[in-house]
């Protein structure tokens, strides 16, 4: 329903925005004193332990204003209503906080659900769900329903998403911590992803493999490939592959404790990886490979931002494959063909390829959509990849097509299906060397670049030292920490604090856990 808005003078001097929206009118905020009411509000809504806030509605402004003075962290405002925005926009109030760096402000309908998502991820994600609120304006949830509804839903995605990765935060971080600060001086001649995407072809079409049960019956197919595509893989596929005479273009290992049964067939390191600083250390020492660096941890984006250096944005939550799929996106790929990707247990019950099986466990077996339709048994983080692979589909333009040739498994909307011997028939006769690509000079890390990197990671030791000193209320709301890489450190374990109920008890627990890390790996590496 389309609005009209007025803004129309307070006995206090101020501007309120009074809303026609169909036969109603309302006024968006008090036509006597708007800043008393917006003090009254906030002592009524605003809890002493509240960090954050996500607000349901503009209104005046006064309110938001209100959140800036009280609230030490950051204030998220959706406007449901364009309408109400462009009005008050011109309002002198909201030329106040215009260029508040806390405060970020989304408006409009559905087509916010993306930037709601990545900014309500963004507050979350720094460990601070139980001190972030979701308030509401006075005068518009009664009126704004189903805007209300999808802010409502998009908190509980973000939330759902978070609690899905709790379990491997505790299974992995302390191994992810180390292979980050152990992996950092690794870097040299490594090659960013978004700077190999300047000299990407992207008319190359790339099979991306990964270690699902139906992957052995394509085996033989793959190997017609001859290359006239790429052939990216799993490092759970290497072996199967590697086996069979097939050495892929591209290995993705971005696991912090991965099985080293994986690299046991000779070459295995000889290829080019895809990785991350989250890599197994292990993996990253013994690889004379290429080293492709793509979507990373924030601590390492800072580092790359900070020497000029081109950082990929398109992240991936679940798992190496969606790594892949990930990278190729950012690479602008048009042709993904998908082989092993069955997200589904075999007929016989398998969880994946020859050499490894995960077991099927009935009670944790629930069923989806076949390839071929039919019902077929999955898990929930099969699901949840899924689901992940189906909305980036979703999300690429029109001019990229993601094939599923896994011939088994689930179905994966979005994608179209065809077997891997049609796909090979209609390739094209040749395509470039991906060694050439990625041996290039101008993709890879320069020497000063390194050199950058390297006082970056060491500086990080004066970085912890200082957060040590601050203290949780400085270091929070009075300094920039999101440009620390050491607080990016620091955020990751108290993540994996989550049986510490206090905020504050996770914070100095996480500081001196990074502090102990830090000093022991980066002084030791000095001393060499």
């Amino acid at each position: 329903m389309k609005s009209i808005c007025d803004l129309v003078q307070a006995l206090d001097g101020g501007l309120v925005p009074v809303v026609h929206r169909g036969a109603e009118t309302f006024r968006l905020g008090s036509s006597y004193n708007g800043r008393y009411a917006a003090e009254r509000w906030a002592d009524r809504y605003v809890e002493e332990r509240v960090e954050n806030v996500v607000l349901f509605g503009l209104g005046d402004c006064h309110i938001v204003l209100q959140l800036l003075r009280k609230v030490p962290g950051y204030v998220l405002v959706y406007e449901p209503d364009p309408a109400i925005f462009k009005e008050v926009r011109q309002s002198p109030l909201f030329a106040k906080f215009r260029d508040e760096q806390k405060l970020y402000i989304l408006y409009g309908g559905e087509d916010q659900w993306i930037p709601l998502r990545d900014v309500i991820t963004d507050i979350l994600n720094d460990d601070c769900v139980e001190t972030t609120a979701v308030l509401t304006h006075p005068g518009y949830l009664a009126r704004y329903q189903e805007e209300y509804k999808m802010l409502m839903d998009v908190c509980e995605m973000v939330c759902d998403a978070m609690g899905f990765t709790q379990g491997a935060i505790q299974r992995h971080m302390e191994a992810m911590l180390a292979n980050i600060i152990d992996n950092i001086p690794y870097m040299k001649d490594g090659v960013p992803l978004a700077r190999l995407a300047k000299y990407w072809d992207p008319d190359i079409p790339v099979i991306m493999v990964a270690a699902g049960p139906s992957l052995k019956k394509n085996m033989e197919v793959l190997r017609q490939v001859d290359q006239r595509a790429y052939i990216f893989c799993a490092d759970a596929a290497l072996p199967t592959l590697l086996k069979a005479g097939i050495v892929p273009d591209l290995v993705a290992s971005t696991d912090g404790i991965k099985n080293m049964n994986c690299f046991e067939e000779p070459g295995s390191f000889d290829i080019p990886y895809l990785v991350s600083s989250n890599t197994k250390h292990e993996i990253i020492k013994n690889l004379t490979g290429i080293k492709i660096f793509g979507y990373d941890h924030k601590s390492v984006r800072i580092i790359f931002e900070k020497q000029g250096i081109e950082v990929a944005k398109i992240p991936a939550q679940f798992g190496i494959a969606a790594g892949i799929f990930a990278a190729l996106t950012e690479l602008g790929t048009k042709q993904i063909v998908l082989v092993g990707q069955d997200l589904a247990y075999s007929e016989d019950k398998k969880s994946h390829t020859d050499g490894r099986d995960e077991g099927f466990v009935e009670e944790k077996a629930s069923l989806t959509e076949g390839y071929y339709g039919g019902m077929v048994y999955t898990r929930m983080d099969w699901e949840k990849f899924r689901e992940w692979f189906e909305e980036m589909i979703d999300l690429l333009p029109s001019d990229r097509v993601v094939i599923n040739a896994t011939e088994g498994g689930a179905k994966i909307r979005g994608s179209v299906q065809m077997s891997l011997q049609e796909v090979i028939d209609q390739l094209p006769e040749h395509r470039s060397s991906f060694s050439d690509v990625v041996s290039d000079q101008r993709v890879k890390i320069s020497e000063k670049e390194y050199q950058g990197i390297m006082a970056d990671w060491k500086r990080m030791i004066t970085d912890i030292e200082k957060i040590k000193r601050n203290g949780y209320r400085k270091t929070f709301f009075e300094t920039d920490y999101h440009n620390i890489p050491a607080m990016d450190l620091v955020i990751g374990y108290m993540r994996y604090l989550k049986d510490v109920p206090e905020r504050k008890e996770r914070f100095r627990l996480a500081v001196d856990y990074v502090y102990d890390e830090i000093h022991k790996k980066i002084g030791a590496w000095r001393e060499k």
